[in-house]
């Protein structure tokens, strides 16, 4: 009996022996053509192009020539190449890129999606949906839309950073950037108002040539078409709205005791919070944006003695007042001119009142652009800081 116990245990062993190997199914590196980050524009007969920016691992500074980096130009990484294929939507376009490559593209070290101004204003979800049903793609990789082709910021050569990818992402992540990722885009877009807002992403050419990406405003999509682009403040408000905003200069003119304008000052403000507080009342819908932050002064152009509490205080309401109407001018552009909900109020009123909300929920694009905004801030100047200057 122990004899044919021990028979059957070395069969047992020989037969799984060949499958215990560690390398039967490997991928080395230098098979692999790491995407970076891609670009979806919208080509001729409503097809899509794709472009990627790719990596080859240790391909060596020789072998890129003319071809290997698109764009031209000197600096830059010459293992980066961009290459572009087109499909009728995303998956195929994917297909048929890699029938163009050698190495096997993999999609799971991406850092940046890119949407061109045209594609996006046709529609993303479609293609999105490719996006989330491959496995590879990470859900933390940051989403743009772009002034014009994205296969354009794709060719870009930067100075600084190691190519393109890296450059958007350190600058999503700054502390007073704005870094949505394809999670936040697909709660946004699947949450109760449809409607998101993402980073607009151009170029810029200097005098010298030096061509580098930056991000310009914000783009706001309703349903998933881009429905309205905006310049860099409205972005930095529409942050501070959706308490996204970590960091961030205000710069206002300030009027001393006698309302006499003494010139401009800047402060930082740091901690922020914002609360969307909702209220119905009959058939109007109205919604209360707080703001409460500490802030410290920068720059004082100004004759007003800071260091004095009396003028301290003038100047902390001067600078609410600013931020008031500045957060309430936002609010009401996006209103008016697009109609989407990309500041969250539709959960606000969601959780307040559950059962107004699930009566009306089908007419909040008719409620919305009609939603009354008041705003309150509350910014307590806590370091005027040191000034030389001499006050009469």
């Amino acid at each position: 009996m122990r004899l044919l116990r021990k028979f059957g245990m070395t069969c047992f062993l020989l037969c799984i022996l060949p499958l215990i190997g560690g390398c039967w199914d490997r991928t080395e590196v230098n098979d692999l053509g790491l995407i970076m980050a891609a670009g979806l524009d919208l080509a001729e007969n409503g097809n899509v192009e794709l472009s990627v920016q790719v990596f080859t691992p240790n391909q060596s500074s020789g072998e890129g020539g003319s071809n290997s980096l698109m764009g031209g130009g000197s600096g830059g990484n010459n293992s980066i190449i961009v290459q572009s294929a087109t499909g009728t939507d995303f998956a195929d376009a994917a297909a048929k890129l890699q029938e163009q490559m050698p190495r096997k593209v993999f999609w799971g070290h991406g850092e940046v999606f890119i949407f061109g101004e045209k594609l996006a204003r046709q529609g993303i979800l479609n293609q999105m949906d490719f996006i989330f049903r491959h496995p590879q793609p990470r859900e933390r990789a940051y989403v743009f839309v772009s002034k014009g082709d994205a296969k354009e910021i794709l060719k870009i050569i930067p100075k600084v950073e190691r190519d393109v990818a890296e450059t958007l992402r350190e600058m999503a992540i700054l502390p007073f950037g704005m870094g949505v990722s394809l999670k936040d885009l697909s709660e946004m877009l699947t949450g109760r108002s449809k409607a998101a807002v993402v980073p607009l992403v151009d170029k810029r050419v200097e005098p010298e040539g030096n061509t580098f990406p930056y991000i310009t405003g914000a783009a706001v999509l309703k349903d998933g078409k881009l429905t309205g682009t905006f310049g860099d403040k409205v972005k930095r408000e529409t942050q501070l709205i959706r308490n996204k905003l970590k960091r961030t200069n205000v710069t206002f003119p300030v009027s001393g005791n006698r309302g006499k304008d003494e010139g401009m000052m800047t402060v930082r403000i740091v901690k922020g919070r914002t609360s969307l507080i909702p209220v119905i009342r009959g058939h109007s819908w109205s919604i209360i944006v707080r703001f409460d932050a500490e802030a410290s002064i920068l720059q004082n152009e100004t004759r007003v003695n800071v260091t004095k509490p009396q003028e301290l205080r003038g100047v902390e309401e001067q600078l609410n007042k600013e931020i008031e109407k500045r957060v309430a001018e936002t609010f009401r552009l996006i209103q008016r001119e697009t109609g989407a909900d990309i500041f969250g109020a539709s959960d606000a009123f969601w959780r307040k009142y559950p059962k107004v909300w699930l009566k009306e929920q089908r007419r909040w694009d008719e409620i919305f652009p009609n939603v009354n905004v008041r705003t309150e801030s509350r910014v307590k100047i806590l370091s005027p800081g040191f000034s030389g200057k001499s006050y009469k």
